[in-house]
């Protein structure tokens, strides 16, 4: 269950990247980008199911337990191999790779997605399509309709 991003919302305060440092001691697994003067885009982890990640990963730091991606930092080699692989670009490597763990063993859900006061974050499918929806909804209300 990956998290899911309403563009329209996000301000790009880059709170999420901070609420996620400090879960993290440090060590973020998230960044905003900047689509020029577009949009500010958090970026995460899209928990693959076939991940590619996972599948170059020959020291087996990455690997799939249920439906999370899991990262052991421990067994990560900083070979770079699963940044290489990511078709989303979401995995970095410096000493050791990161990614996005949505909180696992935090009470609460993702610290981001609490974090974000925009509520431009969730972590629910049935509220990202609700929300996709309604987007749809009023740009097809809206004179000249869809762009």
């Amino acid at each position: 269950m990956p998290i899911y991003i309403d563009i329209s919302k996000c301000i790009g305060c880059r709170t999420c990247e901070a609420a996620c440092q400090i879960e993290h001691e440090g060590n973020g697994r998230l960044n905003v980008h900047y689509v020029e003067d577009l949009a500010a885009v958090p970026i995460f982890c899209h928990q693959c199911e076939a991940a590619c990640c996972a599948t170059v990963c020959f020291s087996g730091a990455l690997r799939k337990d249920g439906e999370l991606m899991i990262f052991d930092e421990e067994k990560c080699t900083g070979c770079g191999l699963c940044a290489f692989a990511c078709p989303f670009g979401v995995v970095w490597v410096d000493r050791f790779a990161h990614k996005c763990d949505l909180c696992r063993d935090r009470d609460g859900g993702p610290a981001c997605v609490a974090a974000c006061p925009a509520q431009a974050l969730f972590d629910d499918f049935e509220e990202a399509i609700r929300r996709a929806r309604s987007r749809t909804a009023r740009a097809l209300a809206t004179p000249g309709g869809v762009r």
